[in-house]
């Protein structure tokens, strides 16, 4: 028999993804959202409901018996709260939370960051990063002396087709353009991604390998990528030439994020605890290439903010004068 899965969210980015990598393995799908995106296969079985909405969230569940449950769209404990006290736990036995690497207190610690590091509020994610320290400790408190599986992931930055934050599309819109890219500082900045398509196919090993108790894992590639590297990495997808500006923004007075997709911080995790169950990885460049075909059948429906660009426009004439 199928097992059944329940996947919070299931219709953009993330959640598309899993989705999709759980039908090739097999498992009968449902996601619960609020129903303003059809589900991209009609295989899946879509409960409409507002998660926030406790009353409605027991009556769209009562009817369900799930064997697991991928919650990607949670952002706050209350809506775990609201969730679990839904859910009809007799034949649950797996459940994924995917965190976030912002749950770590970066400000007193050193790249790579560990699984077992120090967790606290985050100097540049802020309330986001403390909702899911919140959700994580709830959800193990509540889980973890049950016969249930609880894994909880924590990405860096996922990128891939169909990304709503506007990261590579952006970079990849510049460089179509013909406009410079510019970078904080000197470019030295460390990001480190994961493809979407990889932390679906972690999902899916997880739910099939069945681990007990609690299990906490870094989820990203193998090696974190310096901010310029990451510009040109985007380049070679496109197969043009992009130029790259280096900025020192703090003495020009501007934020990071009126010109650049990325807080100015090194955001690299150890990984080598999943990597030791999941050890391959899409090649970085293939993502990116995947990711601006993606762009470019996608351009029209992608609002860029203008603001943005107005800024850029500002910053790349004072560069270029210098």
């Amino acid at each position: 028999m199928m097992k059944k899965v329940l996947v919070m969210g299931g219709t953009y980015f993330i959640g598309k993804a899993i989705t999709h990598e759980l039908l090739l393995c097999g498992y009968d799908v449902y996601t619960l959202n609020r129903g303003t995106t059809v589900p991209a296969d009609q295989r899946i079985t879509q409960i409409t409901c507002d998660r926030n909405n406790h009353e409605n969230m027991k009556k769209a569940l009562g009817g369900y018996s799930f064997d697991c449950v991928v919650d990607v769209s949670a952002v706050q404990k209350e809506q775990s709260e609201i969730l679990l006290d839904s859910l009809n736990f007799n034949h649950l036995s797996e459940y994924i939370f995917i965190s976030s690497s912002a749950v770590y207190a970066v400000k007193q610690l050193n790249i790579p960051f560990a699984e077992t590091d120090k967790l606290g509020d985050n100097a540049y994610w802020g309330q986001y990063g403390i909702d899911k320290i919140q959700s994580e400790q709830f959800l193990t408190e509540r889980l973890g002396n049950t016969n249930i599986s609880l894994n909880i992931l924590r990405p860096p930055y996922v990128y891939g087709e169909n990304n709503y934050a506007q990261r590579e599309s952006f970079v990849f819109n510049r460089i179509y353009n013909d406009k410079p890219v510019v970078v904080p500082n000197k470019g030295t900045g460390m990001l480190q991604f994961i493809y979407a398509p990889d932390l679906a196919n972690i999902v899916a090993t997880l739910l099939d390998k069945s681990l007990s108790g609690v299990n906490i894992f870094n989820v990203g590639n193998s090696k974190g990528i310096t901010t310029s590297q990451w510009v040109q990495a985007c380049g070679k997808a496109t197969g043009k030439a992009v130029k790259i500006l280096t900025y020192d923004y703090e003495g020009d007075g501007k934020n990071v994020r009126d010109f650049f997709p990325f807080f100015d911080y090194d955001n690299v995790l150890e990984v080598s605890k999943i990597k030791t169950l999941v050890p391959n990885e899409t090649d970085f460049l293939l993502g990116l290439n995947n990711a601006y075909r993606w762009y470019l059948r996608n351009v029209d429906n992608i609002k860029f903010k203008d603001y943005v660009e107005d800024n850029l426009y500002e910053i790349v004439e004072k560069l270029t004068k210098c």
